[in-house]
């Protein structure tokens, strides 16, 4: 069961773009399990999918960071389709 630590709000590892979409579309298979097994537990669910959420903030803090060629903007360090992430912002 996923559950969120002092350092999740924090540096989360550098991930890449592909690892994070995998990260999240997991969490929602996750999710969907159990939700349509014999245990039915939306709460584990619940949890599931609020990691899909922050994986997918993520990407938007990236998608943010970056002009439409895939540069730098506000001195933030990516490199196109092979960038990695080196912190979550907050958003909560």
């Amino acid at each position: 069961m996923p559950q969120k630590s002092k350092a999740h709000d924090k540096v989360m590892p550098p991930l890449s773009l592909s690892e994070l979409c995998s990260e999240a579309a997991d969490h929602v298979a996750k999710a969907r399990i159990s939700l349509f097994n014999d245990s039915y537990d939306a709460e584990v669910a619940l949890l599931h999918l609020d990691e899909a959420i922050f994986c997918l903030k993520r990407l938007l803090a990236h998608g943010r960071s970056t002009d439409i060629n895939g540069a730098s903007v506000n001195g933030a360090s990516v490199n196109g389709a092979g960038a990695t992430l080196r912190s979550a912002l907050s958003f909560r």
